[in-house]
């Protein structure tokens, strides 16, 4: 991959071009992380209403109908609903990996084969969620496992 950078002082935004054989796994990861940058939703800590970055969400679980997200950190409560949320973040690298949770692809540090053709993935805070075997197609396909 090569990356250029041109700097242009009269231009009033910044553009981004990518030039590519075709649409792959790849460049389509590389477009969500673009996207991803300065992307909020609103979630509940502590009684505050908050803007949360998508980039710090490592994964959002709904729990006995409420939906929440799980940063580093923090757990916060989310005003949305699994499905809505799901559809809002799928351009940015979020997927659903089981009915209750969808992840941040891009907080996924390892992934491996589980019991009963499901996958593990482990999070940069190395906890570790399974993906259910509806969706392990996907997930592979999306970061590039066989």
């Amino acid at each position: 991959m090569q990356i250029n950078v041109e700097i242009q002082e009269d231009t009033a935004d910044t553009v981004v071009t990518i030039q590519c054989r075709a649409q792959d796994a790849f460049v389509k990861r590389l477009i969500a992380a673009l996207r991803i940058i300065d992307k909020q939703i609103m979630v509940a800590h502590d009684g505050n209403i908050t803007a949360l970055d998508l980039e710090e969400i490592l994964y959002i679980e709904s729990v006995d109908r409420k939906c929440f997200a799980y940063a580093a950190d923090k757990v916060y409560e989310c005003f949305n609903k699994l499905y809505e949320l799901e559809a809002q973040l799928e351009p940015y690298l979020f997927v659903r990996i089981n009915k209750a949770c969808i992840v941040n692809l891009k907080n996924i540090n390892s992934i491996k084969t589980y019991i009963d053709r499901r996958l593990l993935i482990t999070l940069s805070n190395e906890e570790q969620l399974i993906v259910s075997r509806q969706y392990a197609h996907e997930i592979k396909a999306l970061l590039g496992v066989k």
